[in-house]
């Protein structure tokens, strides 16, 4: 219940983000995507019109012209298959651009993504209630906004050009028909020109707006993060388990060595270090187990039940203990008592025949 109630303070997590996109999430600005197809495809008219309007200009003569012609199957056909044609070839490019333009649009916004859990049915959108309140939410109320500073803005963009245009529209009464429709072209241009940089400038702010929201939304609470940071990294209690596995497992390890030690110097009571030494394979001896209280009891057991000697030497048994690390080989100010050591141990074992 208190998780409920704390406030979502903290940034979102990388996890949080990835698992936002799959479910169709992103940052996100339909405006951006308007725009880029409002200023391509008057682009795409400006340097294609004059083409464009030469062959429909001629296919409307061709069709003025078959008024007279003789009415039959064969020409009707023909003339309904020009058509489409000619239909095709003016409106493909400009369908493909628009389709082009859309796509790179919005994977220029949140790049290659698919998500089928968009596809999935959502019983809350099917909910009359829930309609509403998405209805009326501040979210339908910026929309509606923006639409209204988009109409204000195409009225009055359009308003100034028609106003600094009027004398020369009013004169097209008295121009032919390319010359009419070319000047409407190069209006019409200016304007989408102009609506699509003005419209862009607004839709680098929603871009922004809607990156901040998004973030805004994001959002989490600090036992959130702390809960992904468990799953993350590990429970701790599972993590401490583990740990302990991995020292019980070395120090198994550790006492498998000590049985073939060939000494333990010991304190007698505090620590234990188990020492081998291999001529000609080894450049100094080598502490194969070492230990303290417990540990060093059960590898002085260890040792008598295999038969390595134990031997009693407080300060070399602290010095080895707290001076060479498990695995490593003794320091040069341990070579001397060391060797004397084991040549003590020598000695014993030569005298009882080992």
């Amino acid at each position: 219940m208190a998780e409920s109630f704390q406030e979502k303070t903290e940034k979102p997590t990388e996890k949080r983000l990835e698992e936002a996109k799959k479910k169709g999430q992103v940052i996100r600005s339909p405006e951006l995507g308007s725009c880029f197809i409002i200023l391509f495809s008057s682009l795409f008219f400006y340097f294609t019109f004059s083409y464009t309007f030469q062959d429909a200009f001629k296919t409307y003569v061709n069709y003025v012209h078959s008024i007279n012609m003789e009415v039959t199957l064969s020409n009707i056909g023909s003339l309904f298959t020009t058509g489409v044609y000619k239909w095709l070839l003016m409106v493909l490019p400009i369908f493909a651009l628009v389709t082009l333009v859309s796509i790179a649009g919005t994977v220029a916004q949140v790049g290659f993504m698919w998500s089928p859990q968009v596809f999935n049915v959502d019983p809350n959108r099917l909910n009359p209630i829930a309609g509403l309140s998405r209805f009326f939410s501040i979210r339908s109320l910026q929309e509606v906004v923006k639409a209204l500073a988009k109409i204000a803005i195409l009225t009055y963009l359009s308003y100034s050009i028609i106003r600094d245009e009027f004398p020369t529209i009013l004169s097209l009464v008295q121009k032919d028909v390319r010359f009419t429709v070319g000047y409407a072209g190069e209006i019409a241009f200016r304007l989408a020109l102009k609506l699509a940089i003005v419209f862009l400038f607004l839709a680098g702010l929603d871009y922004l707006f809607q990156r901040w929201q998004f973030m805004r939304n994001m959002r989490m609470t600090k036992q959130e993060v702390t809960e992904e940071l468990k799953e993350r990294e590990g429970n701790p209690l599972i993590k401490s388990r583990i740990r302990s596995l991995q020292r019980e497992f070395a120090r198994r390890r550790m006492l498998e060595d000590a049985k073939k030690a060939d000494v333990v110097v010991t304190n007698p009571t505090s620590f234990a270090v188990a020492l081998k030494y291999v001529v000609k394979e080894m450049p100094a001896p080598q502490v194969v187990a070492k230990g303290a209280g417990f540990v060093a009891d059960k590898i002085k057991t260890v040792a008598r039940m295999h038969g390595v000697p134990v031997v009693e030497n407080k300060p070399v048994a602290r010095g080895l203990f707290y001076a060479v690390k498990l695995g490593d080989y003794i320091p040069e100010k341990f070579y001397l008592v060391v060797a004397e050591l084991l040549a003590q141990v020598y000695k014993q074992k030569k005298r009882v025949g080992l």
